[in-house]
C-alpha cells in the first residue's frame, strides 16, 4: 500500500503541502491540467527556492481576486464544475467542509451560514484542489502527519488581528498532537490544517519503505529555521493485520447460486471469498462457504450471506493475516499491455501475478495458448 507521512517542521501551509507532494515526485502537468478545468482566472506555476540551506518547491497562484467572499456552497459548486478525478474532488470538498465546520463553531453560526474571507480566495481554492489532485496522482492511500507545531505573536485577517494560530485553525488541530515550537509567527495556516485534519490519519503510522521525498516551501525565509515542510513517500512492509473470518456451510445451495454468491461477497468488500466441498451431518455433501473481510465490510457480508444464499446461520472469527507489500505495473508483452502483480519480501520480488482478464483477453484476440501470454508478461516483468 502506498502511504505517505507529512513533517510540517515548520508548520505547514496549503501551498507548501502541494509543492512537498510535487517534491515527492506529483507530475505538476496533472495539477496544472485540474485547476485549468475549474475556469477561475488565475496562473499557477511550481519552481524550486532555497531555505535554510535546502532546496524546495514553492507553489505560486498568481490572479486578480474580485471576489473573496464565498461560502462553502459556491465552492463546491466550483469544484464541481471542473475536469476532476473523482477521488481529488473528493479530498477538496472534505477539506472546505471541515474548515466550514470549524468556522462555524468558532463563530456559533451554521455551517450554510459561513462566508469564507482569506480561504475562499483564489490562492486558496487552487492550494487545497491542487493538493487533493497531487496527492490523487501520487496513488497515496493512507497519510499520517507528525505534531504540528504551536507558535505566538498575531496575524491580521478580515476580522481584524487575530492571535496565531487563528481561532479556526486552532479549532481543527483538536484532537490532533501538537507542540509549542517556541517560535513566532502563523507555522500553521488555516488552509494546512484543513488538509491535515480532513485527510491524516490521527493513528500512528505504521512501518514502511521510503521511495520519495518532497520539501514544499513557505513564502517566507527566515533566519532562524528553514521554512519547509516534508512529505515522505512510501510502500509498507508486511505486517501482521486482524481480520474477520465468516463462514457457513450449506448442503442446498445449486452451483449458480454458489458461483454468484462468491462474486457478489467479492463485490461487497471481501478481501478473499471461497468455496471448499464438506461432508455434513446424516453424511450429506455440501459447501462451506468463507469470506476474509475487514471489520467494517462485516454487516455488509453477512447482509450478502444471507440475502443470497441459503443459510440461517454465519460463523465469524477474528483471524491475523501477515500481508506482503505489493504494487501494480504495467508490462508491454508482444500481445500487448498487462498489469502484473508484484509482492516483495524483505526488498526482493518474491512473486509476480500476470492479471488473468488482461492475459485472457489477449489469448483470445491473438487466438495463442493463455499460459504463452502469462509467460510472456513473466518474463517481460523480469
Amino acid at each position: 500500500m502506498k502511504v505517505a507521512l507529512l513533517e510540517p517542521f515548520a508548520g505547514v501551509a496549503g501551498d507548501m503541502f502541494v509543492g512537498a507532494l510535487v517534491g515527492a515526485g506529483a507530475p505538476f502537468k496533472r495539477v496544472q491540467e485540474g485547476l485549468k478545468s475549474l475556469r477561475l482566472p488565475v496562473s499557477v506555476s511550481c519552481g524550486t527556492v532555497e531555505r535554510g540551506g535546502l532546496r524546495g518547491r514553492k507553489f505560486r497562484v498568481k490572479f486578480r481576486e474580485s471576489h473573496a467572499h464565498r461560502g462553502l456552497k459556491e465552492i463546491l459548486g466550483i469544484l464541481r464544475r471542473g475536469e476532476l478525478p473523482s477521488r481529488a474532488r473528493g479530498l477538496a470538498e472534505a477539506a472546505f467542509t471541515r474548515l466550514a465546520e470549524a468556522e462555524a463553531r468558532v463563530h456559533g453560526i451554521p455551517v450554510g451560514k459561513v462566508h469564507f474571507h482569506e480561504v475562499g480566495a483564489l490562492d486558496a481554492i487552487c492550494d487545497i484542489t491542487g493538493a487533493a489532485l497531487a496527492l490523487d496522482a501520487l496513488g497515496i492511500e493512507k497519510l499520517w502527519s507528525r505534531a504540528l507545531p504551536l507558535s505566538t505573536g498575531f496575524v491580521t485577517m478580515e476580522h481584524g488581528r487575530l492571535p496565531v494560530p487563528a481561532p479556526a485553525t486552532l479549532e481543527l488541530m483538536r484532537g490532533r498532537a501538537v507542540y509549542d515550537s517556541g517560535l513566532s509567527g502563523e507555522l500553521v495556516t488555516p488552509t494546512g490544517a484543513a488538509l491535515v485534519a480532513a485527510w491524516a490519519e490521527t493513528s500512528e503510522p505504521v512501518a514502511f519503505v521510503p521511495s520519495s521525498i518532497g520539501y514544499g516551501a513557505g513564502d517566507r525565509d527566515p533566519h532562524e529555521y528553514a521554512n519547509l515542510c516534508r512529505i515522505v513517500v512510501g510502500e509498507t512492509v508486511a505486517r501482521a493485520g486482524e481480520l474477520m473470518e465468516l463462514v457457513c456451510d450449506v448442503d442446498d445451495a445449486t452451483p449458480q447460486v454458489l458461483s454468484h454468491l462468491l462474486a457478489t461477497l467479492l463485490e461487497a468488500g471481501a478481501l478473499d471469498a471461497t468455496l471448499q466441498p464438506v461432508v455434513m451431518k446424516k453424511g450429506r455433501p455440501g459447501t462451506r462457504v468463507a469470506a476474509l473481510a475487514r471489520a467494517e465490510a462485516v454487516p455488509a457480508l453477512e447482509d450478502v450471506l444471507f440475502r443470497e444464499g441459503t443459510t440461517l446461520g454465519v460463523r465469524r472469527r477474528r483471524v491475523e493475516r501477515t500481508e506482503l507489500p505489493r504494487r501494480i505495473v504495467t508490462v508491454r508483452t508482444r500481445y500487448g499491455p498487462v498489469k502484473v502483480k508484484v509482492g516483495e519480501h524483505a526488498g526482493e520480488v518474491v512473486h509476480v501475478a500476470p492479471e488473468y482478464e488482461d492475459c485472457r483477453a489477449l489469448a483470445a484476440k491473438a487466438k495463442v495458448p493463455l499460459r504463452e501470454v502469462i509467460r510472456d508478461a513473466v518474463a517481460q516483468f523480469r
